[in-house]
């Protein structure tokens, strides 16, 4: 993608802004003057402007277009932000041809948003590989100023990976972060009071950009001393990072930066609480991954520090997070020891809110054992709690479950009115990830009911709401349960390709849960309505393993179906 738009129509950088930071680094900005001055027209020529905010990038681009000694140049902006993006100079040809060349002036092409193609992490990114193969040809094509604006880390990685490509290089422009960027960063990002799971995808991809600049800024090389103060700020950087991807199912890369935060927090006694809050989010994560002792081993050693530093509150959720592993794992009378005396805790210290969680989290384990009255009367003193602190976005969450009982119980009326409910309070606070799932109960209902159309209306609301807030674990299980319907219409190729599109982003995102129970219906579908025994039971057979390994009760079920398809299979034969 790249900007269309004359300079001049471009967002406005703030006039105080542009001056703040040239004044900063004034002694940078001049030699980058001398540089776009010196270079001739007509020949190619290679500058990298080195700056770690998008903000302050586009204040020194504007400088430098507006200055008086810049007139008579022409400057043309380019943007490519596609983190897939392999051949840049194919893009670049793409867009040569569009430039409107004024005469008498010095062309100079400007490229922003390439740091997203060749990343933080990993060796040999394509387009670095590709920036080598075909450096002769940039003179040749391109013969004029470019100036890359990159943040430190780019460049970097450029110079080390692209090193024929770097040979170009006639001029490297660092410009050092003013500290006032460094607070709108941490105010927009780790002080935050929207959590990133309610963010659309752009804003929740603004947040992890800024997370991952602030997290160059904090690296001691940087050229910055690390304090203390530093050190936390990077932790925390790198956690909001892991707790970030978490929100977007990227769990793999949830899970690298948060074990750079352990690594960083070791067994510095000040950064106690930090490490604990570390461990707990790694278990979250090892959780999704489907590792069950990893998870439950983080926990304990969360809880262990949060006892240490007494810390209650946290100690209590570990304990409500450990009750839910077990729950998840068949291990009922664990479960709910663990949510007791987390409830205990929170008692002690006045955690109404923690208190009216783990009620809740204990009224979904007795209606899961078919004490539904017990479970409806956890949910009303939870439901009563919420209401009392005015927390609105817990109120839907109960509401959302009570209604689940009594869908369950038959109650359809009155389930539906308890969704209706959730359902205002979620779009009435902004809660696009608690509306989405309710709207996929919702469609739940009507597809037990035989409403087909009304069910897969609900199911394509709950579909684009998940895609427009990156939720792609939900996304699956909606594409999953879509599949169920049109099975059960006798649409079987529908079904298979709705179930091989949730697989694909079951497995992309490492959902071991989601994964088996596709691999389970998608077996019993082939069999039962194909006729096609050798591939089915290949399906089962993995989702067998998977939940052997899960420890979930789940695994009887399926090997009781696989024992059937076997003895379908061998009648045939």
């Amino acid at each position: 993608m790249l900007s269309n738009k004359p300079w001049h129509q471009s967002k406005e950088i703030p006039e105080l802004h542009q001056q703040r930071i040239i004044e900063f680094n004034q002694e940078s900005f001049d030699q980058l003057l001398t540089f776009v001055d010196i270079v001739p027209d007509d020949a190619f020529d290679l500058g990298f402007i080195d700056c770690n905010f998008a903000g302050d990038r586009d204040a020194i681009i504007q400088a430098l277009i507006s200055h008086p000694d810049c007139q008579e140049m022409q400057f043309e902006i380019w943007d490519f932000p596609d983190p897939e993006m392999r051949f840049l100079l194919d893009e670049i040809l793409k867009v040569l041809p569009t430039v409107k060349v004024q005469p008498d002036k010095k062309l100079i092409f400007i490229v922003r948003g390439v740091e997203n193609a060749i990343g933080m992490t990993g060796e040999y990114p394509p387009m670095l590989v590709d920036f080598n193969w075909v450096r002769d040809a940039y003179p040749v094509m391109v013969p004029h100023l470019m100036l890359f604006c990159l943040p430190d880390y780019a460049i970097t990685r450029v110079a080390t990976y692209a090193p024929d490509f770097w040979a170009w290089n006639s001029g490297t422009f660092v410009f050092k972060t003013p500290a006032n960027t460094r607070d709108d960063a941490i105010s927009q990002t780790l002080d935050a009071s929207k959590g990133i799971s309610n963010c659309e995808v752009p804003e929740k991809q603004e947040r992890i950009d800024l997370l991952k600049r602030l997290l160059i800024e904090y690296a001691p090389s940087n050229g910055r001393e690390e304090t203390p103060g530093d050190l936390k700020t990077r932790i925390r950087v790198l956690n909001d990072l892991g707790i970030a991807y978490r929100s977007r199912s990227e769990y793999k890369a949830a899970k690298y930066h948060l074990e750079q935060a352990l690594d960083l927090a070791k067994d510095d006694e000040d950064l106690g609480d930090i490490k604990a809050n570390t461990l707990h989010e790694l278990a979250i994560i090892e959780r999704n991954l489907g590792e069950i002792e990893k998870a439950i081993t983080l926990e304990t050693q969360a809880m262990e520090i949060f006892e240490r530093i007494g810390d209650i509150k946290m100690k209590a959720a570990t304990l409500h997070q450990l009750a839910g592993i077990y729950a998840n794992q068949g291990e009922v009378e664990n479960a709910i020891a663990f949510y007791q005396q987390s409830l205990e805790l929170k008692e002690k210290i006045g955690d109404v809110q923690g208190k009216a969680a783990t009620l809740h989290n204990l009224a979904i384990i007795y209606a899961n054992q078919g004490e539904v009255e017990k479970a409806i009367a956890f949910y009303q003193q939870s439901l009563e709690l919420k209401e009392k602190i005015g927390d609105v976005q817990g109120k839907a969450a109960t509401l959302h479950q009570l209604a689940g009982i009594y869908a369950n119980k038959g109650e359809v009326e009155q389930a539906i009115a308890f969704y209706q409910q959730s359902l205002e309070l979620k779009e009435k606070i902004g809660n696009v990830q608690g509306k989405a799932a309710t709207l996929h109960n919702l469609a739940i209902i009507y597809a037990n009911q035989g409403e087909v159309e009304q069910a897969i209306a609900f199911y394509q609301q709950s579909l684009e709401l998940k895609e427009k807030i990156g939720d792609v674990q939900g996304k699956a299980a909606t594409l999953h349960n879509l599949a169920i319907i049109y099975a059960n219409q006798g649409e079987v190729e529908q079904a298979i390709a709705f179930y091989q599109q949730s697989l694909e982003l079951e497995e992309k995102i490492g959902d071991f849960q989601g994964k088996a129970a596709t691999f389970a219906m998608l077996g019993q579908l082939l069999a039962d309505e194909k006729g096609d025994f050798d591939e089915a039971l290949n399906y089962l057979q993995q989702s067998l393993e998977i939940l052997q390994h899960l420890r979930s009760p789940d695994a009887e079920t399926v090997k009781r179906i696989i024992s059937r398809i076997q003895q379908m299979a061998g009648d045939r034969s």
